[in-house]
Formats: structure tokens, sequence, C-alpha cells
């Protein structure tokens, strides 16, 4: 069978590429033909264009009756026109003139003007004037021709070896033609003579021959795909058909095999006809279903393993599919409910299909209990939501039921929201590990959920925290509920190995009023609510309300900084730091050029405390411009005292804030402290930041030019970091710009930080001001602004903060 199919395709195969040939031949012999006549096309066109070249000389001299030329001993006078009356003449001027006719005309151009003029005409006739005129054999008989009445005559010839289209088309007699004709008996408007045109062939064949040479290539090349196209089709033909055998030899296998994998499927196969008889009932559904096979044959499916609450809807579904052909739950995966011999029902996925058997249709449904799924799946997700040690629900559950409580409101809704903190749970922890801690968590997710209702939630949050939402009651019940809380964890002890714990814990209550509240909100107040009611001696709870929640967090830090930098000021904490700033050199050096003041707190127990955690505070509470006073005080003491130590930089920066530089009395304060210290005033440069002096341009102009009048260098702190740095610079004056050490920390990487710090030192030196560049933290940094030109530079790199009088102690 397989060698018939082969024989039978290379046939066809075959009688396809002579076909296929045939017809590349005949396209290519139609293209030679084609190629061919165009060239005869081309060379009758430019043998026309030769001859209406030269009949428009001809007419020309005919209209204009006579030419006449010098006489030379190339245009001596001739002998055919002796019988024309004044065919020689002299000008007054004393020049011999003789006349020419036309076709002497055009045989003078052809002679010595031929490889300008192009392919020139021969008039002649069959009654020539002159010998030179007279017509070879081919004219002769194109002569007759056309005398005969035929409009033009042309054909290919041979000339000296050489092929040439000769042309020729009449010369019509005009009453020009007969001052030289005049006895020779010609007619007017009738053919005199002929022009004839000889034009070589030789450049036309040439490009016939490329352009024949260019096409049938490409012919070949299609003949050549063609071939391996039929080729190709043919193997992939022959491939099909061997793919058809082995389907039907694997068709015929798997014949065999269905009822292997029917009997040994997992899953319950059963096959119905149209009328619900199971025809069909693999070992499988024996198993699960608790029927044998020779028990349900030929029975109704839905009267064995359908309940009976879904008896009619599997009816209604079957007779719906057989009446309009719709697919409701054909081919699709669904879940639903099946049942057992001994009456139990149990989750089942169904998939049903349909095949049609001698035009009538049979189902088969696959059938998979899907029990121990549905618990496996019911376990993680009870997982994925519950704390693993406690079994309450996890912070992203309770925050998730909490958001749903919030989504349900209405405006009668009461609930209240209770964040829970261990006292002393840390102690457990340490005393006795982990495992006694855990435990401890156990055994108080239980005390906490014996004491709340089924319709609130309680979680774990994290740690020893718990959230708890009392659904559905007033405030005053939610504290009722939370003192009991309290009174049952302290009462509750806890045992451990040979010890024994009471416990507390503290409670901050928040009212749910409003849906629009979020979730991260009511935590925050809930657990600001909690944290003051550990601060106020723990073991208690705290209710507030939402404003109450807001100002606990807004002073929870702040009024203990305010009582910090007050006591720091009695006991005197405050502590001056510098930090030096180094002028670049031509040879990349640097040399150290002023230093700038910085402060520091130190804590009761002497730990050192950086700016950014107690300036805030002091801005907010408006204690700054008395920072500024001492820093402003002290440092010109320090400098005063050390004024003989040739060591110190000649020049000392200090920090202003925004506060001072707006407070009228501060600049009376700068001044007065200057006449009374004697420092000089061109030894301090005053910083403010670009943002204070951008935001308060009319006072920070007035401060600046009064100190500077007195004196006193000033920069521009953070310079690039506002949104208009370069429009107000020229109103301010400045003496250095600090550029803003965002710039100068990347610009090793980053090339936008780059071309920000190249722009504004720039843009500095333009407007005559020196750049000092902060936080330079790497030697690549302080390559590449030495490269740019900046003035200074300033950072870790150089040198970290130290404290002041230790650069007094260094130097000595």
């Amino acid at each position: 069978m397989r060698l018939k199919d082969n024989a039978n395709i290379a046939s066809y195969t075959l009688a396809l590429g002579l076909l296929w040939s045939a017809c590349l031949a005949a396209i290519i012999a139609w293209t030679i033909t084609a190629e061919k006549h165009t060239t005869l096309s081309l060379a009758t066109t430019e043998a026309r264009a030769y001859f209406n070249k030269d009949q428009a000389m001809r007419l020309w001299a005919t209209r204009h009756g006579r030419i006449y030329v010098p006489i030379t001993e190339d245009s001596p006078p001739s002998p055919y026109m002796a019988h024309i009356p004044d065919r020689d003449i002299t000008t007054p001027s004393g020049i011999d003139l003789t006349l020419i006719n036309p076709a002497s005309i055009i045989r003078e151009l052809g002679e010595d003007f031929g490889d300008l003029y192009g392919v020139t005409g021969k008039i002649t006739s069959l009654k020539p004037l002159s010998a030179a005129n007279s017509p070879d054999e081919w004219e002769t008989k194109a002569l007759r021709r056309l005398a005969g009445g035929e409009k033009e005559v042309f054909e290919l010839a041979t000339i000296d070896g050489k092929e040439y289209l000769r042309l020729m088309q009449p010369l019509m007699v005009s009453p020009g033609c007969l001052l030289c004709h005049a006895g020779q008996n010609f007619e007017l408007n009738k053919p005199g003579g002929g022009i004839g045109i000889a034009l070589p062939m030789k450049q036309l064949r040439a490009q016939e021959k490329a352009a024949i040479y260019s096409k049938v290539p490409i012919l070949l090349l299609l003949w050549i795909l063609g071939i391996a196209s039929l080729a190709v089709g043919a193997r992939i033909i022959s491939r099909q058909l061997s793919v058809k055998r082995q389907m039907l030899q694997e068709l015929q296998r798997n014949e065999k095999r269905k009822s292997a994998i029917v009997n040994t499927a997992l899953d319950a196969i059963v096959t119905i006809d149209t009328e619900d008889r199971i025809l069909e009932f693999n070992p499988a559904a024996e198993k699960i279903f608790g029927y044998s096979r020779s028990q349900v044959m030929g029975k109704k499916m839905a009267e064995l393993i359908v309940p009976e609450s879904l008896r009619q809807q599997h009816y209604e579904g079957l007779q719906r599919h057989l009446g309009t052909g719709r697919k409701t739950i054909l081919g699709t995966r669904i879940e639903t409910t099946a049942v057992r011999a001994d009456g139990s029902e149990f989750p089942v996925e169904l998939t049903i299909t349909r095949v049609d058997q001698e035009g009538s249709p049979l189902f088969t449904a696959y059938i998979r209990d899907i029990t121990m799924t549905r618990q496996m799946a019911q376990q993680l997700m009870h997982q994925a939501s519950h704390d693993y040690l406690t079994n309450l629900l996890n912070r992203h559950s309770f925050e998730q039921s909490l958001q749903s409580l919030l989504g349900g409101m209405s405006k009668d809704s009461q609930h209240c929201l209770m964040y829970m903190d261990l006292d002393r749970f840390k102690l457990i922890n340490d005393s006795c590990g982990h495992a006694a801690g855990d435990e401890l968590l156990r055994q108080l997710a239980v005390l906490l959920g014996n004491n709340i209702d089924e319709d609130d939630f309680l979680g774990r949050l994290g740690g020893d925290e718990f959230g708890l939402v009392v659904k559905n009651r007033s405030p005053e019940t939610a504290l009722q509920i939370g003192q009991k809380l309290l009174e049952d964890i302290q009462s509750f002890r806890f045992y451990w190995e040979d010890k024994i714990f009471s416990l507390g814990m503290s409670i901050g209550l928040v009212h749910i009023t409003d849906a629009g509240q979020s979730i991260t909100d009511l935590l925050r107040l809930a657990d600001a609510a909690c944290y003051r009611a550990k601060e106020e001696g723990r073991n208690r709870i705290i209710v507030t309300s939402q404003f109450e929640g807001e100002i606990l967090q807004q002073r929870h830090g702040e009024m203990d900084w305010i009582t910090h930098i007050e006591s720091a000021f009695e006991q005197q904490r405050f502590v001056l730091y510098q930090q030096s700033i180094h002028r670049l050199q031509a040879d990349d050096s640097t040399e150290v050029a002023a230093m700038e003041i910085l402060l520091r707190m130190l804590d009761a127990e002497g730990k050192l405390i950086t700016p950014d955690r107690f300036i805030p505070p002091a801005e907010r509470y408006n204690l700054m411009s008395v920072i500024d006073r001492w820093v402003l005080r002290n440092t010109f003491r320090w400098l005063v005292t050390h004024a003989d130590d040739k060591h110190i930089p000649p020049l000392t920066t200090i920090n202003l804030s925004g506060a001072s530089v707006v407070d009228p009395l501060f600049l009376d304060f700068v001044l007065e402290q200057l006449q009374q210290t004697g420092v000089p005033p061109n030894s301090i440069c005053l910083e403010i930041t670009e943002t204070v002096a951008i935001t308060n341009l009319s006072r920070a102009r007035r401060f600046i030019t009064e100190l500077h009048d007195a004196g006193c260098l000033f920069a521009l702190d953070d310079f690039g970091s506002g949104m208009s740095s370069y429009g107000y610079l020229k109103d301010l004056p400045v003496d250095f710009l600090k550029i803003d050490g965002q710039f100068i920390q990347g610009m090793d990487k980053d090339p936008i930080s780059l071309a920000m710090v190249r722009s504004i030192n720039e843009i500095g030196k333009l407007m005559g001001k020196q750049t000092i560049a902060e936080h330079v933290e790497n030697r690549e940094s302080l390559t590449l602004l030495q490269e740019i030109g900046v003035d200074c530079v300033q950072g870790y790199f150089l040198g970290r903060p130290a404290p002041l009088d230790d650069l007094a102690t260094d130097r000595n």
C-alpha cells in the first residue's frame, strides 16, 4: 500500500514538473520574442526621428528658396545647378557665394558633423540631379514602392556585414524643389524621391541581449523553485499519507486501549444514552458510588447517583440539549453534588462530553470525588487567613474584615475597635524562652476568644498585640467589655515549669462612627490610645475619638522633645561640632579654608543626639531662634578664646534658621555680638538655606544686605533644591553657593546630577559667587569636582564632623 501511494505521488509530480517546464519554456520564448519586437520598435522610432529631423531641414531649405554659402574648396559651385540663374553671386562686400541645395546640406552635415548630428538621411531619387544622390539597390526598390503609393518602407538589412534598420519615406515635390529640378518633369505634391535612413542596430541589439540575459535567469530560477516546490510538496504529501496511516494504526491501537483506560481510570466514567440509561460504568465508578456494574447497566443514571434535589434539573438539561442543541454545561468542568448507594452526598467535579454514534448521541460523564480536595482547600484558606500560633485572624484578614464592616455601615451603626498590647510579655520571653512566649499567646487567645460574641472578630496583629472589633455595641458597652477583659487578664496566671507569672494589658479603644474612615487611621488612633495607656501606668484602657487620637499622635513625641531641649539648655548638654571646608588647588590637592559649625545634643546618659531628631520639634514650637542665639554666642566666644591659634581656619560658617532670618531682633543680636566680642566680621559666614531665602525674599534680602554691609559673608545652603534657584540668585548678595548634597552624592554615577553640578557652578561663577560642594564622600566625586572647577569641597571623604574643642586640642 505504501509503495503504491509513493508511485502515484511520483507520477503526479513528474507530470506537473513537465507541465511547469513547458510553461516556463513558453514564457522564455515569449520573453525573447517580446524583447526583439521592442528592439525593432525602438529602432523604428529612432529612425523616424532622424528622418523627421532631415525632413525638417529639407522643408526649411526649400521654403526659403535659395541658400548660399561662400565658395570654397569644400563648397565649389555645383555643376548640377548651372542652369539656375544667379547660381553664383557676389555680395557688395566682395564675397563670392554659390547656391546649395538641401541634399548637399544634409550630406555635408553627415560627413562633417555626423558625431554631433547623429544618423543622417540620404536624399535620393530615381532621377537624381547629382550622381552622389543616386540610390543603391535597396533604395531603388524602396523608391519604386513609394512611387506605387506606399507611405513608408522599412526593413532590416545588412551593409558591409553589419545589421541596419533601413527606412525611407517619400519626398513630396514642393514649389521650392522645382528651382533645382525644373527640367525633370516632377509634379507638385507628388513623390519626387525619398529620404533614406540607415540606423545601425549594434547598440540596440546589445541592449536587447542584456535585457534577455537579465530576465531569462530569473525565469530559470522560477523554474528551479517550481520544481523544488513540487519535490517538497510531494515529500510533504508522502509524509502526510504516512502520518495518516500511522494515525489509522494508532486509532486501532487506541480502540484496544480504550477499555483498559476506562477500566483503570481513577475517575468514574459513566456513559448514558438519550433516555438517561447507563451504558458504561467503569470500576472507579463502582468504587466511588458503591454499585456494581451489573446493578446499574440499563438503569437511569439520575435515579442512582444524582441527588433527589438535582434530578429534575438534570432531566430538564438533558431534554433541552436534545431539543435545542444548547450546550449549557457540555464540555465544561463544573462542581456539583452526587449521591452514593448508601444515600450519602459528596462533592464531585463533573465534565460531560457528547459523541454521536450511528446518528444517536451518547453522553459520557467524567466524575471525580473532590471531598479531600475541598477539605484541603478549606484548610489552606484557613491557614492563609489565620495566625498559625493562636488560630486567630491574622493582621491581613483582620484588616479585610474591618474593611468589610466599614463598607456595610449605615448611619445608625455603632462599632468599636480595641488595640490590645500585653504588659511585661518581654519578661516572659527573655526569662523562659520563646516556647514559653508562644504557649502564653495560645492561652491568651483562648481567654480572649471566650469573652467575645460570635459577631465580633478578634485577631493577632503581631507579636503580643491583638485587635478586637465589637460590633453593634455602643462605646459604653464596648468599654465594659474591655474592662472585663482587663479583669480576666489580671486574674490569669501563667505557669511555666517552676515559675508563675501574672500579666496586664493596655487597651486603646476607638469608636467607629464613619464609614469613610480608613483602616490605617482607625488602627493608628487605637494604637496611639494604647500607647497612652502604657504611658499612664499600663494595665488600663484609654478611650479616644478621632480628633483626640490625632492630637495624641502629634504630641506623642514632640512634647517629650521640648522637655529634652529645655533640660539640655539648663544642664549645658548642647555641644558645638565643626566640619572642615577645603579649597581645591591647581595641583589637585586641597587645603583647609573654613569650618562649618554644627550642633549636637547629649542625652541624660551622655549619648550623642543628631539634629534631625531635635530640630523638627524645635521648629514646630518656635525654639529655633533661641538655639541659633546659643550657637552664635558660644561660637563667637570660642573664636575669641582661640584668637591666637594660627591653626584655626580663617573663615567660620554658621547655619541660621528661617525663624532667625525673619526675626528683626535677631539682626540686632548678631550686630551686638560682633561689637561686643570683637570677632572680625569678614571671618564669619552665615548660611541660610535656599528655601528660607526664597520663601522670605524681602526680609532675607534686608537681613543679608545689612550684615553684608557690616562685613559678614553669606552662603546660600542647599542650592539647587528649589524650583526657582537661578531666578532669585541675582537678588541676593551672597558670596558662596553650597551646592545641594543630593547632586554631589550621585554625580559619579548619575549624568543628570553631574550636569546639575556643572550648571550651578557655571552660573555661580558668572555671577561672581564661589561654589562649595557638600557631601563629598569618595575620590571619584572629588576628582569630578576638580575637573568642573568647584572652589571648595566638604564631606566625609575630607573630614567627618568633630567636637569644636578637639580642633584646638589637636592643633596644640
